[in-house]
């Protein structure tokens, strides 16, 4: 159900998500932009006389008996956790985004930031058709662009994944609730419309 007319605009919470690929554990982190992360080593520092953490491949945190901090993008706002050598970031940006490697055992970490969502609205349009029905378009508009996913409801029936919905109505049907749930990994929100097909409301169309 999508496509049409419409012009578009642009769960706090964690995911971790591991799994075991040819002996490297990967690990997967959502956070929301301006948060804190601590990203788990693995380690314990007891036997442990050298490691690093790199992020797109640059080193930006060591440990070889001391813990060094080389200068990077992170710089002021990262930590190694100084007993089991996590890495603390915070203040998280859009620009954080991306793969972090441990070097000992190799565990690789990506984290990804999201712009919680501040807003959703509902764009209807209405259009009159000869047989006096309706049809109906509608746009989940939702304050932010990427990782979206969509719910729609209306009475009984749900749709997944659409960002624009259409359907008809007659005059009988009387007035229709349709709610929109826009969600991404770390955030969600709604809003709801009410639609009826009208003469006084519609606007006459082909």
């Amino acid at each position: 159900m999508s496509g049409g007319p419409l012009s578009s605009f642009s769960k706090q919470g964690i995911l971790l998500l591991s799994i075991l690929h040819y002996g490297v554990v990967i690990s997967l982190f959502n956070k929301a932009v301006g948060d804190s992360v601590e990203l788990p080593s693995g380690l314990e520092r007891e036997g442990i006389n050298s490691m690093e953490w790199k992020y797109k491949k640059m080193v930006i945190a060591e440990f070889d008996g001391n813990v060094s901090l080389p200068k990077s993008q992170f710089e002021g706002r990262l930590e190694m956790n100084d007993s089991n050598l996590s890495l603390i970031i915070r203040e998280l940006s859009l620009q954080d985004s991306g793969e972090f490697l441990v070097s000992i055992p190799t565990k690789t970490i990506h984290l990804q930031v999201h712009e919680p969502i501040s807003k959703v609205e509902i764009q209807k349009e209405i259009k009159l058709l000869a047989n006096q029905s309706c049809s109906v378009w509608l746009l989940c508009n939702v304050s932010v662009s990427s990782n979206l996913s969509y719910t729609w409801e209306r009475g009984n029936e749900t749709y997944r994944d659409d960002q624009q919905i259409h359907f008809s109505l007659s005059p009988a049907d009387g007035d229709i609730r349709v709610t929109c749930n826009g969600s991404n990994p770390i955030s969600e929100k709604s809003a709801s419309a009410t639609v009826k097909c009208s003469n006084d409301t519609t606007t006459p169309g082909n």
